[in-house]
């Protein structure tokens, strides 16, 4: 597979998004930046768990015995393991979203967790885009940050990455024919905000843009972000934007 990866930093020197591949496997992973009181047990920054867990899912998945649920597991229990003695996890943690693909003979095998995306391009041009939208529903329905971090990695509320093995099998997986495919690119939500916040693109679009140019479409994203109203901007004007591309 050809593979190109670009990631450009909302602060330039502090990229909480992390994206790797080796071998068959490719993985994004979006460092949550939550308010410092959510991950008050714990005295490691999100970048360091972002891509802490990034390279421990790159090697655990190199194992085709594993599921791509059952690698991501691991590697958080690896994760953990780092840390649990020396910081106070039930206290709060840093989390991490998580895209990851994994060429399996014929198919691609994906996996998708919390809302970073992966966006499928057909040979037919057709755009299939995979990402888990519970976090959205319960942002939609809780008033309140507490309420929502109550929510997080809770029963009949949303899944991320944490110090939770079992966060993992609550992940979206399937796979697809390669031979179907154009190109995959596994984003962070810095890169979809194109669509959901900023209106400059639709799934189809986006996908087509970052086959042809993806500093292009993050040049874009940042022009669009210094024009949002400030009254209307999100807490984050700016996001971490993370694209990595395969071609079978």
């Amino acid at each position: 597979m050809h593979i190109t990866s670009l990631s450009d930093p909302a602060i330039p020197g502090a990229d909480e998004d992390a994206a790797g591949a080796l071998g068959e496997v490719a993985v994004v992973l979006d460092g949550a930046g939550l308010p410092a009181r959510f991950r008050a047990g714990c005295r490691h920054g999100v970048a360091w768990f972002s891509h802490s867990l990034a390279a421990r899912l790159l090697a655990r998945a190199q194992d085709p015995s594993l599921s791509l649920a059952d690698a991501l597991g691991a590697a958080i229990g690896e994760v953990r393991a780092l840390h649990e003695h020396d910081c106070d996890l039930s206290a709060g943690s840093p989390s991490a979203t998580v895209v990851a693909v994994r060429r399996a003979g014929d198919r691609l095998e994906h996996l998708v967790l919390c809302d970073a995306s992966l966006l499928l391009e057909g040979r037919d041009g057709r755009v299939t885009r995979i990402t888990d939208r519970r976090v959205e529903a319960v942002v939609r329905h809780e008033r309140g940050a507490e309420a929502i971090e109550a929510r997080r990695n809770a029963p009949g509320g949303f899944w991320v990455a944490r110090h939770e093995p079992e966060a993992a099998q609550k992940a979206l997986t399937g796979s697809v024919p390669l031979a179907d495919l154009a190109a995959a690119h596994l984003v962070s939500d810095g890169i979809t905000r194109a669509v959901e916040l900023l209106g400059l693109h639709d799934d189809t679009s986006l996908s087509r843009a970052l086959s042809e140019d993806p500093r292009a479409v993050i040049r874009g994203i940042r022009r669009a972000e210094d024009g949002l109203d400030p009254h209307r901007a999100p807490r984050k004007r700016h996001d971490d934007a993370t694209v990595l591309t395969l071609r079978p």
